[in-house]
């Protein structure tokens, strides 16, 4: 039997305890740490959990992507799934996904659900409902799982950047990333420029060329 490691980073000491000792049932998870910060949980990397469980309490959003930037850059393979007190609308899990969250799960949930939860994100899925997924897929959005598998060492794109890209792959000339970003077509070539120099190509074609063949 393969043992899933995971770190569970709640600020609710009893919530999570409650959760650990669920989970301690389950002979193929281990609970490698529990921490109540976020600063802990970035100090304890070294663990190298396969799993972080982390309830969104923790995080506001605004912090959600500087967490995972940081998360991406020091450990990128720990796979990040958020529990939520209550489930946000669609738009802000697909953009949870977006950033690089695994899934996603409710605090109600049952533990037996979590562990499968665990297990399925474990094996590389993605674990949300079958809306979300499709919502997601109909987008074509690039993941930061699609980036590192072509450029294993490359420095983690912002949301901005993710954003510029994932529209480029769409077809949108500059100034339609401009309108639709509402801001220049100057800045638009900025961002760009940048996501280039991470991908390590030279030009948009090269970019498209990279990530829309296997």
């Amino acid at each position: 039997m393969s043992m899933i490691s995971v770190m569970v980073v709640d600020s609710d000491s009893a919530r999570m305890d409650m959760l650990t000792t669920a989970f301690k049932m389950h002979g193929d998870i281990n609970i490698v740490a529990q921490v109540t910060k976020r600063e802990a949980a970035l100090k304890q990397l070294s663990l190298a959990p396969d799993i972080m469980l982390l309830h969104a309490d923790v995080l506001k959003q605004r912090t959600l992507s500087r967490f995972l930037r940081s998360l991406q850059t020091t450990n990128p393979a720990t796979r990040v799934m958020l529990i939520h007190g209550s489930v946000p609308d669609d738009e802000i899990l697909i953009d949870e996904i977006r950033m690089g969250v695994r899934g996603y799960l409710r605090a109600t949930d049952d533990p037996a659900l979590m562990a499968n939860a665990v297990r399925a994100v474990a094996a590389g899925r993605i674990w949300a409902e079958r809306r979300i997924l499709e919502k997601a897929l109909s987008r074509h959005m690039v993941l930061p799982e699609t980036l590192r598998s072509h450029i294993p060492d490359m420095q983690p794109l912002t949301n901005r950047e993710m954003d510029m890209l994932n529209m480029v792959l769409k077809g949108a000339t500059n100034r339609e990333i401009a309108e639709m970003s509402a801001i220049s077509e100057r800045t638009v070539k900025t961002h760009l420029y940048r996501v280039y120099r991470k991908l390590k190509v030279k030009s948009r074609a090269k970019a498209i060329a990279l990530l829309t063949n296997s």
